[in-house]
């Protein structure tokens, strides 16, 4: 499983690495109207592949959107909340998760418990959003306002596409 491209390309000459308008050629689909929106949730990106748990790894040097899949460790302290999400899954699907709770990103949600909530293939629980904009200005715009970390486009072939507040520049989490 492949990380989810961020549909535009960064400026790796600012702090925080933001992006610019310049739609990339794989996420073209987004601006034609191609796919569904969902909404990013906040949390620790694992996947499940063969009843193994991994979490993403941002790289310590190299370009900002490269990172790659560890295996999780449950002697690993780092990686205690995962791994109660991932004992707490009934049936381990294959697929990409967000590990949220009570002690995962400031639990922006409010989750009760630490969850592994399956983003792809989507949980039948995380629906499609509404009229969502689709191009540069639109979507900074949409994020200025609503009071989420990102959207997720899921195009029917399988491809994927993100966006977050982060990359344009927009503080998370918005202060309450």
């Amino acid at each position: 499983m492949q990380k989810i491209p961020t549909m535009y390309p960064r400026d790796e000459a600012k702090k925080g690495h933001p992006v610019m308008p310049g739609i990339k050629p794989e996420c073209a689909w987004v601006e034609a109207g191609e796919g569904i929106a969902t909404r990013k949730l906040d949390g620790t990106n694992v996947k499940i592949e063969a009843g193994k748990l991994f979490k993403r790894q941002k790289p310590k040097s190299g370009e900002y959107d490269e990172a790659a899949y560890v295996e999780a460790r449950p002697e690993d302290p780092g990686d205690k909340y995962i791994w109660e999400a991932f004992n707490a899954l009934p049936g381990k699907l294959d697929g990409i998760y967000e590990a949220v709770g009570p002690k995962i990103q400031g639990n922006p949600d409010g989750y009760k418990h630490h969850t592994l909530v399956r983003v792809v293939p989507p949980a039948p629980g995380l629906t499609a959003m509404g009229d969502v904009p689709r191009t540069f200005d639109g979507l900074l715009a949409y994020l200025v306002v609503e009071q989420i970390e990102g959207i997720v486009f899921h195009h029917p072939d399988g491809r994927l596409a993100k966006i977050k507040r982060r990359d344009f520049g927009l503080p998370w989490p918005v202060a309450r």
